[in-house]
């Protein structure tokens, strides 16, 4: 079982972290959702905040499913943010009948190259861990995926949060990363017929500003939408708008009349 904080009861959904963050990025989320009628769960993704790396082959998508039935979920929508997006893609993927619908925040789109400035941002954490410099990758990350003007609260929150992800996966042995579901059978975004929400910050970084659009653009019951004040991590950069367009997108008739629907 992925570690994991729960609230409400109704219709579930499972809310996925940024690959800089862990479950705690969606904690002034869980009541919220929960008084809307929801029963929201975030879970820890294996490497980050309270789970550990299993001696096994890394397919978090699966581990997300496993966690699913342990919680007695045969469905629910999934909500991710950048690589927990990512992961919410691959569940779709490789289990459509299991998401009743998609949010994907800033998520990266499959077969976009790279920009210089996202190149900059890897290497720059990567010289760091390379040297042995926990704080200065720390500092590179929250400098990458934060905004200039994030407040000084918001930058600890995330430096804490990063800092527990290195700790967990440099401390853990190599293990070999799944085949991706998505780069084995890319067709398959053209073939999911679910309602997804794909959003972005209007300052996030223009690989995910061009993803949400390309994404936008092949999953065909897709809605396409700019989050105003946030870059890359919505959730906790711009919170109420971002849940207020989250509740607006699963509360919509194409949303429910596709819940009501059940799986096929």
């Amino acid at each position: 079982m992925l570690p994991h904080d729960e609230r409400g009861t109704g219709d579930a959904i499972v809310l996925l972290h940024a690959g800089i963050a862990d479950r705690r990025m969606w904690a002034e989320h869980l009541d919220p959702l929960a008084e809307a009628g929801y029963r929201a769960i975030a879970v820890d993704l294996p490497g980050f905040g309270e789970a550990q790396i299993a001696h096994t082959e890394q397919a978090p998508w699966n581990d997300v499913l496993e966690a699913m039935r342990e919680l007695g979920l045969a469905r629910a929508a999934i909500v991710g943010n950048s690589f927990g997006g990512a992961v919410a893609l691959r569940i779709a993927t490789v289990a459509p009948a299991a998401v009743q619908a998609l949010a994907l925040i800033s998520a990266p789109a499959p077969g976009l190259d790279p920009s210089p400035e996202l190149e900059a941002a890897w290497e720059a954490e990567e010289a760091a861990l390379d040297r042995n410099d926990i704080d200065a990758a720390v500092q590179a990350v929250v400098d990458a995926w934060t905004l200039p003007d994030a407040p000084d609260g918001l930058r600890q929150r995330i430096s804490e949060m990063q800092r527990r992800a290195f700790e967990l996966q440099l401390s853990s042995p190599d293990a070999s990363e799944a085949p991706d579901p998505l780069e084995q059978h890319p067709s398959t975004l053209e073939r999911l017929d679910l309602p997804v929400l794909v959003a972005a910050g209007e300052h996030d970084k223009s690989d995910f500003l061009a993803g949400a659009e390309e994404l936008a653009r092949r999953l065909p019951l897709a809605q396409h939408a700019l989050i105003e004040g946030a870059g890359h991590l919505a959730p906790l950069e711009a919170p109420g708008q971002f849940r207020e367009l989250l509740l607006a997108f699963l509360s919509a008739p194409s949303t429910r009349a596709a819940r009501e629907a059940g799986p096929g």
